[in-house]
């Protein structure tokens, strides 16, 4: 691990500069019209999430917030710290799958499918930036009567866990940042190469894009790993394709709120990244720690834009490692 509160602070310029580069592409056009007429529809992937939550042995639950129906798994021991799980674009909960299954042991792990992803609802009058899906965050855990909680999010994930940390700072015990949003990075990615071309690379408009975001995000050397989750995600996604072009709209033009939000965060926290990560290029860990004096970093060989998937162990290890060091720092104090 490697701490670098001494570089230089990096500026929310950067965001503007990319939210008006990419208003001039024909990513920005989103057909409202279309989106009204959106509803989620059966397939595969959906009648798999029950068989996944079961192996992750969680308990599959609901609630209101905001307006939209929120699902997310309740699993562990009630009387653990809460660990609070937040996926990242175009994702859900059963992300999680993999480390919550390990960390249930430890935590009451939390881990919900954010308004407009998933199985919770989207509503086309509705916005879904970074600072309003972190305000339903807190909303949820508050509702749910959760006082302190260690928090992980994962890119855009991480953007919201990050400001759920800055806002509320008296809820969040420790904090990860994992290969997320909200730090400019000195290399450019495939990713943001890709949307200045007037491509994302994350959307999948067909079920064989599928196979391109998940080649994507994983490392090379989990390649029949990526080809699985785009047999199986692959209608899903082309399917919630108007969806995520419009949402991927409100993150680009908020990412600028969640880096201004860096130096506010007080809980300890950790940026876990992977080497080779070409969705979020891995010099974002630098402007993190420039920006979070407390952070500190670990970074994972041979791996991409999801370690809780390609590395789950490694993962939990780390984590659980990180978090017990700071809930004893607190218990010290």
């Amino acid at each position: 691990m490697t701490n670098a509160a001494n570089l230089e602070q990096p500026s929310a310029s950067a965001f503007a500069e990319l939210e008006a580069l990419f208003a001039a592409t024909s990513l920005a056009a989103i057909d409202r019209d279309q989106l009204k007429q959106w509803r989620p529809q059966g397939n595969l992937w959906n009648r798999l999430k029950p068989l996944i939550a079961r192996q992750a042995g969680a308990d599959l639950r609901w609630t209101e917030i905001d307006g939209h129906r929120l699902h997310y798994w309740d699993s562990g021991t009630p009387n653990k710290p809460v660990l609070v799980l937040v996926h990242g674009f175009g994702a859900s909960k059963e992300n999680w799958s993999y480390l919550a299954a390990i960390l249930r042991r430890d935590y009451r792990v939390l881990a919900l499918d954010l308004p407009g992803f998933g199985s919770s609802s989207f509503r086309t009058e509705c916005d879904y930036r970074v600072g309003t899906q972190a305000e339903r965050v807190a909303q949820w855990l508050t509702q749910l009567g959760v006082g302190k909680a260690f928090i992980a999010g994962s890119s855009m994930g991480g953007a919201i866990a990050g400001l759920v940390a800055a806002r509320y700072p008296a809820m969040i015990d420790g904090l990860c940042l994992m290969n997320a949003a909200g730090a400019p990075a000195t290399r450019m990615s495939m990713l943001e190469a890709g949307v200045l071309a007037g491509k994302n690379y994350l959307v999948a408009d067909t079920a064989m894009q599928a196979q391109r975001v998940f080649q994507l995000c994983f490392h090379s050397r989990k390649r029949m790993l990526g080809v699985l989750f785009g047999l199986l995600m692959g209608k899903d996604m082309a399917q919630r394709s108007p969806v995520n072009h419009a949402i991927f709209a409100d993150l680009v033009g908020s990412l600028g709120t969640a880096n201004e939000a860096l130096p506010s965060i007080a809980a300890p926290t950790l940026v876990l990244w992977g080497d080779s990560d070409r969705v979020l290029d891995s010099s974002c860990v630098d402007a993190f720690l420039a920006a979070i004096p407390q952070a500190r970093a670990m970074v994972f060989p041979e791996t991409g834009h999801l370690p809780m998937v390609e590395r789950p162990q490694d993962t939990a290890t780390v984590l659980k490692g990180y978090f017990n060091a700071a809930l004893a720092m607190e218990t010290d104090s």
